[in-house]
């Protein structure tokens, strides 16, 4: 009777040792969804940048150009781009006309003309 005692005190021991040393399924689980959870973050970025740049893109194909009410010579296109990403961006009149050396009213009439792109 001693005998089955220390064999079966044996057989436990032995594998709770070896449970130790077992793979845990649980923890190689959360693994894998950290590393599908960063996959999909990264993706969704990556899908906002493509559909910023796409937004871009159609914004500037759709800005007006516009004549400057007190000058005949028309304002550059490029110039009328920069001046509503600055007002998009929400950059004061003052600091566009500054920064684009135009006037308030120049910048005005630029903003006002191209604001439905905004809407």
């Amino acid at each position: 009777m001693v005998i089955v005692l220390i064999i079966l005190l044996v057989i436990s021991i032995l594998l709770f040792g070896a449970s130790f040393f077992q793979r845990d399924k649980v923890k190689e689980l959360e693994q894998e969804f950290e590393h599908l959870q960063l996959s999909a973050m990264q993706e969704i970025y990556k899908l906002k940048k493509k559909m910023r740049v796409l937004e871009e893109e159609l914004l500037q194909n759709d800005v007006q150009l516009t004549k400057s009410p007190n000058t005949d010579d028309e304002i550059d296109a490029q110039v009328i781009k920069k001046v509503m990403a600055k007002y998009q961006n929400g950059m004061t009149l003052e600091a566009i006309a500054q920064s684009e050396n135009l006037t308030m009213l120049e910048v005005r009439t630029i903003v006002k003309n191209n604001e439905r792109v905004l809407t």
